[in-house]
């Protein structure tokens, strides 16, 4: 579990408050009503983000013909970050600003859950970070790295899979060679963070976030409404057992979910009657689930996702829970469906208002995998 406390001081809350308004104009007034502190002390504190470059000034507000306030807003390119998303198929490798723009992304398709793991990294930042402009390098926070697995920083290792560990050592070695933090987390927790920052988990301070991607995973992120202390933590959705008498899965268990409802397992399934499906734009762009089999291979798959979604409700009652991934790319073809599954003859005490989707698609895990070094140096 990661855990960040924001720092008790007014600075950090004025750069907290406006980060999370990232989009807004604020003037001095308004933050000093929101934070509850005097309007001097918020003054200075905006005098001293405009020298360091972290907020800049904006249109005055105000109407008639009296003065009008100087609004602030957050700057552009004060703070970057990398992110290195890593999967059983490939590695991916961004270098976002303090919003989430994407100034350069790097796709290594490789099997990098294995025993050169290490090594594979270390080679892929050292490339990365070669072709960057010094100018940007000297303003790159750290690099987050996400990985399917778990960090267990009490016994000190990173568990890539269930056959594969590393030392934690090992990545501070990494760290130490380029002079750079690394922070390294479950993908699911991650993912929760993306959305949190740059997404629709912004407006909750408790959601649990799911992405359907390659590996099924889910984080929960709670965030203090008085302090802004958050944290996040990742479960093993992926091997929630749904069917004790199912099919077989790696860990040893039957009936895992991820065996069911994963991104690879949905175009396995369908790649199994309809040869050409190599990808989900070929099962949701194209005339396959026009077709009776296909209606069923989805129908099924939507059959076991409620199943799986319910079941969280059941047990964390979210403020809201965010479905991510390419898929939700393709929402309008299914929504309405997986929304009856789900609700239909159900003793929740929310209804389908808690069900969003979200609008980073497959890209949640990259941009809160960068954005973790950035959130990690400001707050």
């Amino acid at each position: 579990m990661y855990q960040k406390k924001i720092k008790e001081t007014n600075e950090k809350r004025v750069l907290h408050f406006i980060y999370q308004n990232k989009n807004r104009s604020l003037s001095v007034a308004e933050i000093s009503n929101q934070l509850n502190i005097s309007f001097p002390t918020a003054k200075n504190i905006i005098s001293n983000l405009l020298e360091l470059s972290i907020i800049k000034t904006d249109l005055k507000s105000g109407s008639g013909s009296g003065r009008k306030a100087q609004n602030y807003i957050l700057n552009k390119n004060f703070l970057f970050g990398v992110g290195v998303e890593v999967t059983s198929s490939h590695l991916k490798i961004a270098l976002i600003n303090e919003i989430g723009f994407i100034y350069k992304e790097l796709i290594i398709k490789d099997k990098f859950l294995n025993e050169r793991f290490i090594e594979k990294i270390d080679e892929a930042i050292e490339d990365f970070l070669s072709n960057i402009e010094n100018n940007v390098k000297e303003k790159i926070s750290g690099i987050g790295i996400s990985i399917p697995g778990i960090v267990d920083k009490e016994n000190n290792i990173v568990e890539i899979t269930e056959k594969i560990r590393v030392s934690l050592d090992e990545i501070e070695k990494i760290s130490e060679k380029f002079q750079i933090k690394i922070l390294i987390d479950n993908a699911g927790n991650l993912c929760a963070l993306g959305e949190k920052f740059l997404g629709i988990g912004a407006h909750y301070q408790n959601f649990i976030c799911i992405n359907l991607g390659t590996a099924l995973t889910m984080s929960n992120f709670v965030e203090d409404s008085v302090s802004g202390n958050f944290f996040f933590k990742a479960t093993r959705l992926n091997h929630l057992s749904i069917n004790f008498d199912g099919i077989p899965c790696e860990c040893g268990n039957f009936g895992c979910l991820g065996k069911y409802i994963s991104k690879k397992v949905l175009i396995e399934n369908f790649s199994k009657k309809f040869p050409q499906v190599k990808n989900l734009k070929n099962i949701f762009e194209s005339d396959i689930l026009k077709t009776d089999e296909g209606k069923e291979i989805l129908e099924n798959y939507l059959k076991f996702l409620a199943v799986g979604i319910k079941n969280i409700i059941f047990l964390y009652n979210p403020e809201c829970l965010i479905l991510s991934g390419e898929i939700t790319k393709y929402k309008n073809i299914f929504e309405k469906e997986l929304a009856e599954k789900i609700y239909s003859n159900n003793i929740f005490f929310k209804g389908e208002e808690i069900l969003k989707y979200s609008t980073l698609e497959r890209k949640n895990s990259l941009l809160g995998t960068a954005l973790f070094p950035i959130v990690d140096k400001l707050f």
